[in-house]
């Protein structure tokens, strides 16, 4: 080649090898490495020693030793060397004869002697490289050429003498070398040169082909491929075709494939390394061969075209089988090029982490699958739905179609399960726990998905207690594990299934879990994949997403317990991994941690905040889990700003955008509607939280009836729904009521939220009904919550003169509510919360008079009174009611119930 870079640049490590006389110089790359520009360099270096070269033929070992002898020895000052004849047995040329003839010639050679043995693959064997090794002598420079060899570059070529190898990596082209030469030929360096650059690999040969005239450069090394085929037998073509088929291939595998023997197979593959469309992978199990990517492409393409072409499922299952073990990733996708979804299933069990954490690739697989094989095979829709979870892209009615697939799947699997024939197995060649694990788990999450909470919580408690018996945290841990490449899946799972029961204890437990297995993936990962593997995340790196998907879930998890700092922690954690590592959380599980950001937002009074978190969770707004309490989050950031009315208005609109956007979230039951059939809405925590915030807000404005029946949407017995009712009571006037309320609420069932909410309904309810002890233990108790969980938020919800009043006499007392009092003065004016005066059974009566009559005077007979007495009563009313006017004092008193509506 033309200003070869080699030619340019000898590599200055070599420089004082080359001058050393007793330096064993090899240079082994297949075909077309330029390995004879490197040798010239080489022995220009060393100037005009004494020069022997040998091309080697092939043939026996002895052959080789007598040319060897017969070529150095005139060099070594003996003119008829004491060499075997030419009818010499084996054993009088062999190398162990030959070694000790040419190192007695070498102490006596009056100068030293460079010699090249060229072409050394014909040659190169065990004893051969060996006997080289024992040629080591202070008179010899000895450099050996060949395409390849057996142990000269291996380690035990150390000793006698050590080998310096220059091999493929220091003869290739590096990419600004290959640029230059570009520059050179006047080849435009376009994307299409660096894609073929890049899939030359610094093969010369093939930087080369990929710079000749031509149509361009990636034709160009698709012809460059194609030309090989001419070069080799049927047997060696079909290896190769075969080989650019698979990540790798072994020589049973091609054996059994091609139809011939195991070292019919070994002659091929050695062929094929020499001229460089192969190359060698040596694991500490077995060699295997893979296709040199300058050459994949067409070969894949003529591949189809070949006779092999009908056997192709045939190769990809056959190499699927043997890896799905070691490289699940790999398996997976050849088991589904093949049509294989059974076994595609089995794999996906196993490694279905694993699997979805290549994200998009493992998502354009699943998308070929078509959709009875979909239903056939739930799983492999489990995984595609997961990964298009997360995928704006995908839009609500393609989830919604692949939710219909999955349920309908699960269905027709447990009606064969039920009827025990033989599609009960469906061919799944997985362990039986392991089976009933990815069961167990498919239909825990697709009950919740659809609103059926109660019965997905039966699947959690049924999942973790197979999960807790059958392996040990420890040994499921272990890479070799058959749980390993599902395990985050389950906990995460089980972890959002319990959240949406209000289970908080068992979500914790899960995803301290899943940080603990994740936290092992970083520090310990697992090096047993093959080289060559298609998997591009490694375990450190799926450790990383996996514990800021835990971490994201825990900050919603103490958002929901109610501890502020320990969720503002969690957040700063995750906010650091993810600026050092790049790293992000798997699938949706980062909207937990954003939705806790939102609500730290309005409890900090942090525009940026709630900003930043509605702008990351605006593309995947309309398929989150946690929407109920986005909601909450936004309207409480405008109650701070305007007040509860304020909020009230932003939370329905909020409500109604859901259900007009084509949500895959079920958004009913929430406006009094009747729940999707079939569904549990009020197993459902998140939503319950949002049917309760809703009757708050209504309470908070005055609007009594409205929270009645805000109210009697929700299941009764829930603490949520306690407290709002303790919470309307009060606002009522009812205190005795409220108090009650409040005190049978159990320790036992609630947050440290709802205790605070708790504590603080209590102390303003036992005030007004005159038990100041208990308004002021209360008091204590929910300042202490106060300073420890800082949810100043709760105190927009009780009536702020009363609860001063409360504090006030707390404080003179002398009981301690200090961050009662901080957080009374930090609180809003918007947000302060006015309850209206009750009104007697005359000023009610002189309102219903007014909304019945339109003037004073007919109100006035109708009540049997003067009308200065209405006139009297009304701005009564108007003073409790704070009215601006007859109609203002009918719609308030309407809201409050005092008057029906009409």
């Amino acid at each position: 080649m033309a200003n070869s870079p080699h030619e340019r640049d000898i590599h200055p490590d070599l420089h004082p090898a080359s001058t050393d006389p007793a330096a064993f110089v090899l240079i082994c790359a297949p075909a077309g490495y330029d390995k004879h520009d490197r040798l010239a360099a080489l022995l220009a270096a060393r100037g005009g020693a004494r020069l022997v070269q040998l091309s080697c033929r092939p043939g026996s070992p002895s052959a080789f030793w007598r040319r060897l002898l017969t070529a150095a020895a005139p060099h070594l000052g003996e003119a008829s060397p004491s060499a075997p004849r030419d009818g010499a047995t084996d054993g009088e040329g062999s190398a162990s004869s030959v070694v000790p003839t040419l190192r007695a010639l070498l102490d006596r050679a009056p100068e030293p002697l460079t010699l090249v043995i060229d072409t050394y693959e014909a040659a190169t064997s065990t004893e051969n490289d060996l006997a080289l090794l024992e040629l080591a002598h202070p008179n010899l420079s000895l450099i050996v050429v060949a395409r390849r060899v057996t142990i000269l570059d291996s380690p035990l070529a150390a000793e006698p003498a050590p080998v310096r190898v220059i091999g493929p990596r220091e003869l290739a082209i590096t990419p600004d070398e290959a640029l230059e030469l570009a520059a050179e030929h006047r080849v435009p360096a376009d994307s299409q040169l660096r894609s073929a650059l890049e899939l030359a690999a610094g093969w010369p040969a093939a930087v080369r082909a990929a710079l000749d005239p031509g149509t361009d450069p990636i034709h160009n090394l698709a012809r460059f491929a194609l030309h090989h085929l001419e070069l080799i037998d049927e047997n060696a073509r079909h290896l190769l075709l075969a080989a650019a088929q698979l990540d790798a291939i072994g020589l049973e595998h091609a054996a059994e494939f091609i139809g011939i023997g195991v070292i019919e197979a070994r002659d091929a593959a050695r062929e094929l390394l020499e001229l460089g469309v192969l190359t060698a992978v040596t694991t500490p199990e077995t060699t295997e061969f893979r296709c040199h990517s300058a050459v994949r492409a067409a070969l894949v393409a003529r591949a189809k075209r070949s006779s092999i072409a009908s056997r192709t499922e045939l190769l990809l299952q056959g190499r699927a089988t043997r890896i799905e073990h070691t490289a699940p990733l790999t398996a997976f996708r050849f088991f589904c090029a093949a049509g294989d979804y059974a076994h595609a299933e089995s794999v996906l069990l196993r490694s279905f982490t694993i699997i979805t954490d290549e994200g998009p690739p493992s998502a354009r697989t699943l998308r070929a699958v078509p959709e009875t094989a979909l239903v056939a095979h739930p799983t492999l829709t489990a995984a595609l739905l997961f990964l298009s979870l997360p995928d704006p892209a995908v839009p609500p009615s393609g989830l919604e179609r692949l939710i219909a697939l999955w349920q309908h799947g699960l269905q027709q699997r447990a009606e064969a399960t039920g009827r025990g024939g033989a599609g009960s197995e469906r061919a799944l060649t997985v362990m039986p726990d392991q089976v009933r694990l990815a069961d167990l788990a498919q239909h825990m999450i697709l009950l919740r998905l659809l609103g059926r909470i109660a019965e997905s919580q039966s699947y959690a408690t049924r999942l973790e207690a197979l999960m807790n018996t059958a392996y040990s945290s420890d040994t499921a841990a272990a890479p070799t594990s058959p749980y390993h490449g599902s395990l985050p899946t389950f906990y995460r799972e089980i972890a959002a299934t319990a959240l949406a029961a209000g289970d908080l204890r068992r979500a914790r437990r899960n995803l301290e879990r899943l940080r603990a297995h994740a936290e092992r993936l970083i520090a310990a990962p697992w090096n047993g994949f093959p080289y060559g593997s298609v998997r591009t995340v490694t375990d450190v790196e799926s450790g990383r997403r996996w514990l800021l998907a835990a971490l994201n879930e825990l900050a919603f998890t103490e958002f929901i317990e109610g501890d502020k700092p320990r969720c503002a922690e969690l957040l700063a954690e995750i906010e650091a991994i993810t600026a050092t590592t790049g790293a992000s959380a798997t699938g949706l599980s980062w909207v937990g941690g954003e939705v806790a950001r939102a609500h730290l937002a309005y409890e900090n009074g942090d525009q940026g905040l709630l900003d930043t978190a509605t702008e990351r969770l605006a593309p995947v707004r309309d398929r989150i889990e946690h929407w109920p309490v986005l909601l909450i989050a936004q309207a409480e950031f405008r109650r701070r700003e305007f007040g509860a009315s304020r909020a009230l208005i932003e939370l329905q609109a909020g409500i109604d955008a859901a259900r007009r956007s084509g949500s895959t979230v079920d958004t009913r039951g929430i406006r009094g509607e009747e729940p999707v059939a079939g569904t549990q809405q009020a197993n459902d925590s998140l939503r319950v939280g949002l049917g309760s915030y809703r009757a708050m807000l209504c309470t908070a404005i005055g609007d009594f009836a409205r929270a009645h029946d805000a109210l009697d949407q929700l299941p009764p017995d829930t603490s949520q729904t306690r407290i709002e009712r303790a919470r309307l009571a009060l606002f009522e006037g009812s205190p005795v009521e409220a108090l009650l309320l409040a005190q049978g609420i159990s320790d036992a069932t609630v947050t440290k939220w709802m205790r605070l909410e708790r504590c603080l309904l209590s102390s303003v309810a036992a005030w007004e009904c005159g038990k100041s002890d208990e308004a002021f233990a209360a008091a204590s108790s929910a300042s202490a919550l106060l300073a420890e969980c800082g949810l100043g938020s709760t105190l927009w919800g009780l009536p702020y003169a009363e609860l001063r009043v409360v504090a006030a006499a707390a404080a003179e007392a002398g009981t301690d509510v200090a961050a009662l009092d901080a957080t009374l003065d930090a609180v809003p004016v918007p947000a302060r919360t006015k309850r209206y005066e009750r009104l007697t059974e005359m000023e009610q009566r002189t309102l219903a008079a007014v909304a019945d009559h339109h003037s004073i005077n007919e109100s006035a007979t109708a009540l049997f009174v003067t009308p200065a007495t209405v006139k009297k009563h009304l701005n009564s009313v108007y003073r409790k009611l704070d009215a601006k006017g007859r109609d203002d004092a009918i719609l308030v008193a309407t809201r409050m119930g005092l008057l029906t509506r009409s």
